[in-house]
């Protein structure tokens, strides 16, 4: 167990995606629950440090692409003179989890899991991700038992509780997009290969059936999936706003802010779109460890679907793609949302 009193600044390290950064970020708010005045620091990869920036009880951020771009030794002096009493391994990474132990860091948390957390780690947490039944933003928070922090909240508590928020005036360039009159929908189609994808022609048959008086539709994505929104769906939809492409990811969560919902795939503008407390729906498959109970949205206003827990369709195999998610139809979408408006 880990000798709190003498413990003044934690380290977070989650070099991973934006929804796995999203779903981390309770864990500042629960060790300064326990611990006010210790210092939490985030490890993270330069396209997220934005996110976590927004998050109140977070005090700092480091870059994981400029320290690992350092000589060794730099990394390793910058690291000590930062005083990091503990470093806690969110997301699995042989290569930090040994900087952190050569730069001499006390109390080195990470999963026993993990062959190289024996090595370079000497606080473990027992527990399986693969086996788990609990949400990823509760099952974070298990890597707090070292530091004497055992109880755990329902995934309730974290809707009610968790939320972000930039107190930034949105820019004339972002309003622009918006209607004043209409439900501003944000359509995030594509998940850069991440995870399972609802197929483009039900989000364009969606599109068709949305009501042209009530919504303002927005469709985004990022640049690489810029030329397939364009030709698969904006094309056909002149009255669709286009911002694939468009959008920094400071931008993007801006616009998400100020929009009034959001339906994507498991991805990180829905993480965002959740924790930022506007109308979100996610859409699943049934396939364990990418399904709801591990990663639906968390925030007051979040929903999500996934029509046959038990699918076993051969073509789930054919990632992205797959007959679990095909079976959501266009008129269970459109139903959630018509509810919205």
């Amino acid at each position: 167990m880990i000798n709190m009193k003498k413990v003044k600044h934690i380290l977070i390290s989650r070099t991973d995606n934006i929804g796995d950064v999203v779903l981390t970020l309770p864990m500042a708010s629960f060790l300064k629950q326990y611990y006010p005045e210790v210092k939490v620091t985030f490890l993270v990869r330069d396209y997220t440090v934005n996110v976590v920036r927004l998050h109140p009880d977070v005090d700092g951020v480091m870059s994981w692409d400029q320290l690992s771009a350092m000589p060794k030794k730099a990394a390793i002096q910058f690291l000590k003179k930062a005083q990091i009493d503990c470093v806690i391994h969110v997301y699995p990474k042989s290569k930090v989890a040994k900087l952190m132990c050569d730069a001499g860091i006390k109390y080195r948390v990470g999963t026993y899991r993990r062959v190289h957390h024996w090595l370079y780690c000497n606080q473990w947490a027992y527990f399986s991700r693969a086996k788990s039944k609990m949400h990823e933003a509760v099952l974070n928070l298990k890597l707090l038992k070292p530091l004497g922090i055992e109880d755990l909240p329902t995934l309730d508590y974290l809707k009610e509780n968790f939320h972000l928020k930039t107190n930034i005036a949105i820019s004339d360039k972002l309003k622009a997009y918006l209607h004043p009159e209409k439900f501003n929908l944000i359509l995030h189609p594509f998940t850069n290969g991440h995870t399972r994808e609802w197929p483009v022609s039900q989000f364009n048959a969606l599109i068709r059936q949305l009501p042209k008086e009530k919504f303002n539709i927005l469709i985004t994505g990022s640049e690489k999936e810029a030329q397939n929104i364009k030709q698969r769906i904006a094309a056909q939809f002149p009255d669709v706003v286009n911002l694939a492409g468009k959008l920094t990811l400071f931008e993007l969560m801006r616009l998400i802010e100020n929009a009034d919902g959001l339906i994507a795939n498991g991805t990180g503008p829905m993480h965002l779109a959740a924790a930022f407390g506007i109308r979100t729906l996610g859409l699943f498959p049934s396939e364990k460890n990418v399904d709801p109970t591990r990663w639906a949205p968390v925030g007051k206003k979040a929903q999500w679907l996934m029509v046959d827990p038990n699918c076993q369709a051969p073509r789930c195999k054919a990632f992205p793609h797959c007959l679990c998610m095909e079976s959501i139809t266009v008129d269970q979408v459109k139903s959630v949302v018509m509810e919205w408006c």
